[in-house]
């Protein structure tokens, strides 16, 4: 997929939560350290895939959402962070968010209230290099890192009734450059999550 024109020339910049612990950022669900840098998706199946993750039917690749998360979804929590990630390379997108072959951390929301949870995020937006900015400037941080994926180009939410379980995905396949994008850490890290 990379030799041919690529559909975006910017990174996609798009939202997520972390687990934050005394060593980092951990992702929700899959037990994924995300550190300074770019991190490259792999897939981590019993016998994974040729080619590059995301693959449609498996569930390697970064994910993240196309909006941020309420400012009060972690609020009550000790763990719980908002952040926003830049996204490249192959990338497979669905009606509520993406996944995507390559990310990387660019801001990290402060909490509503000053505390030891503030300080944390804090320490791990320096050692990631990132941003650590108030939940209200979070989408305003992230652009300044690529664009988000337009509403045009997101495959439409075909089962809107939440009551439902949601259908087969159909997503919409594109690849998208870097260029621009101001890179940092010691490399490429191989991660999913």
């Amino acid at each position: 997929m990379a030799a041919s024109a690529p559909d975006l020339i910017r990174p996609i910049v798009a939202f997520r939560q972390w687990r934050l612990r005394d060593d980092g950022l951990w992702s929700l669900r899959a037990d994924e350290h995300w550190g300074r840098g770019v991190l490259t998706a792999r897939c981590r199946a019993a016998v994974p895939h040729a080619g590059p993750a995301p693959q449609n039917g498996c569930t390697c690749g970064f994910y993240a959402w196309y909006v941020p998360r309420p400012r009060t979804s972690v609020a009550l929590t000790a763990d719980l962070v908002n952040g926003a990630v830049a996204m490249w390379g192959a990338v497979e997108l669905h009606a509520h968010g993406l996944r995507a072959e390559r990310a990387m951390v660019v801001a990290l929301a402060l909490p509503l209230l000053p505390g030891p949870k503030r300080d944390r995020v804090r320490a791990a937006a320096r050692a990631l290099e990132a941003e650590a900015v108030p939940a209200r400037r979070l989408r305003k941080a992230a652009l300044a890192h690529g664009e988000p994926v337009p509403k045009t180009m997101r495959p439409p939410d075909l089962e809107p009734n939440k009551r439902k379980a949601p259908g087969e995905p159909a997503p919409a396949r594109l690849y998208a450059v870097a260029d621009g994008l101001r890179q940092r850490g010691p490399g490429s890290h191989a991660r999913r999550g």
